[in-house]
């Protein structure tokens, strides 16, 4: 069975609730398309971007990832991360990986949120949102979008050193092997 396109279940590119305030129907359409892609320079709101996910009766499994910046990268005393980006190009990417994810398996919905900019140490850089009726569907897709999100996503990072050292971060071909698995 395949599952509906995304043309078919709502736009890509919903915007965020907090941005739906005083136009309930909108809010309501955001949440109800259950499929959306961000990239944003203001730290992640981990709780209200998770809760609507939860209020669809369809769901029964949501697995998270959340990736944070980590004092040992290519450096050992990492401070930030900088992540530079081609905005429209990065949005467009995160929205055809979902449609990959959606074509391979049954979702109820995903949320891919990126920081770029400043991070700092212990920030969240990305969330991954995966929602369906079953576990082994929500964990394999976030799976899948992560690997895909670390071999191509369309996105370049600075590690910031504690001396103000700056150095751009490879691809890492452990990435591109992870992603190879995929097909």
């Amino acid at each position: 069975m395949t599952a509906p396109s995304p043309s078919d279940r709502g736009q890509l590119a919903t915007p965020h609730p907090s941005e739906c305030a005083g136009d309930p129907a909108l809010l309501e359409a955001t949440i109800a398309a259950g499929f959306e892609v961000r990239v944003q320079h203001q730290p992640i709101d981990i709780q209200s971007e998770i809760m609507p996910v939860t209020r669809n009766p369809n769901v029964g499994a949501i697995v998270n990832f959340l990736g944070v910046v980590r004092h040992c990268g290519d450096f050992d005393d990492v401070v930030a991360l900088e992540l530079e980006h081609y905005p429209g190009m990065t949005e467009q990417s995160f929205s055809s990986i979902v449609e990959e994810a959606i074509a391979r398996w049954r979702l109820e919905a995903v949320k891919i949120v990126h920081r770029v900019g400043r991070v700092a140490l212990g920030d969240a850089v990305v969330l991954v949102v995966v929602a369906a009726p079953h576990r082994r569907a929500a964990f394999d897709a976030c799976e899948f979008l992560m690997d895909f999100l670390k071999a191509h996503a369309p996105l370049w990072k600075k590690e910031i050193r504690r001396d103000g050292a700056l150095r751009w971060v490879e691809a890492k071909t452990r990435d591109e092997q992870s992603m190879l698995r995929w097909g």
